[in-house]
């Protein structure tokens, strides 16, 4: 009977706090606990991304802004590519030949939440690597427009 009662004893407690542990965990995940962000927040450490589109046939310059008051399930990925090395150990301008005319010119502008920022410059002639071109695409598509004229 010894063994039975003290068997049971120990369940008791181990029970409860499994019970409790599980409360606490979803009440964590009800309120946006781990692995979650809430709209408004991000982990990535970017605070904006700039894309200033000039040039082309008709002389556009135009910007696209993807900051917190964009609300697009891409958003994050955006931000994680700009946050990520690849793009952090781009060069400051990928330009072309002298000679190249009508192509459009980009500016892309990070801003960190840190206070730093990271500024790149391309031309479509240019040949700019794939993270250039994914980030201005992205940022084209979800980004708010401006006019820069």
């Amino acid at each position: 009977m010894s063994v039975s009662r003290s068997r049971r004893g120990l369940a008791q407690p181990l029970f409860l706090s499994a019970a409790v542990m599980c409360v606490l965990f979803l009440a964590s995940a009800a309120c946006g606990g781990v692995g979650e962000t809430q709209p408004g927040t991000d982990s990535s450490g970017v605070a904006s991304v700039e894309v200033n589109q000039t040039g082309g046939f008709a002389g556009v310059n135009e910007f696209y802004t993807v900051d917190d008051k964009v609300e697009s399930p891409r958003r994050s990925e955006l931000f994680d590519l700009v946050a990520g090395l690849p793009f952090r150990s781009l060069q400051e301008a990928y330009t072309g030949p002298n000679g190249c005319r009508d192509a459009f010119s980009y500016t892309v502008t990070v801003t960190y939440r840190d206070g730093t920022s990271k500024r790149v410059d391309a031309e479509e002639c240019g040949e700019p690597p794939r993270e250039l071109t994914d980030v201005i695409a992205l940022t084209k598509e979800i980004g708010y427009r401006g006019s820069g004229n």
